[in-house]
């Protein structure tokens, strides 16, 4: 199996500090693993959330409304989200979605603790609420990102209300 295409998550928490390294494809499938590792650490009282996606391949809107919704909670408590190491091609889309307003885009990153692979826990029968969430973070984060997944949160709201 492509481990770089399949995607992965590694991380680890130290003090207020949790970190995440996306391997391969950050998107939808890894969103949920990746909400669910940094809310554990944010229990904790982790008040940063450092993701270094230098590994990275690409991003979906679907992981970017994820971040966007970890970086607007942990605004709420004075905490930050920093996106470490961005391609240019992750780099434009936070800053096309807006999210640079939201998210910290440091010039260099600080080292890297020893990290874990994170086990991938998919929630098959709340997929649509995921996604439609982390899209509803994207338009909490920019309202200008309204227009652009109207049509995609209205589908998913059907979807999961049902008829």
């Amino acid at each position: 199996m492509n481990t770089r295409s399949a995607g992965f998550l590694e991380g680890t928490a130290q003090g207020v500090q949790v970190w995440v390294r996306v391997n391969g494809r950050g998107n939808f499938k890894l969103g949920p693993t990746l909400k669910a590792y940094a809310v554990s650490a944010l229990q904790r009282g982790c008040r940063r959330l450092l993701v270094d996606l230098q590994p990275c391949s690409a991003l979906d809107s679907t992981f970017l409304g994820v971040l966007a919704g970890l970086a607007l909670h942990l605004k709420t408590v004075h905490g930050t989200v920093s996106v470490l190491r961005p391609s240019a091609q992750a780099r434009d889309s936070i800053t096309t979605l807006g999210l640079d307003r939201l998210l910290q885009l440091p010039a260099e990153a600080p080292a890297a603790p020893a990290l874990q692979r994170l086990d991938i826990t998919p929630d098959v029968a709340n997929a649509a609420a995921s996604i439609l969430a982390a899209h509803e973070n994207l338009i909490a984060a920019d309202p200008t990102n309204q227009p652009r997944f109207r049509e995609l949160v209205t589908q998913l709201k059907a979807e999961i209300t049902g008829p």
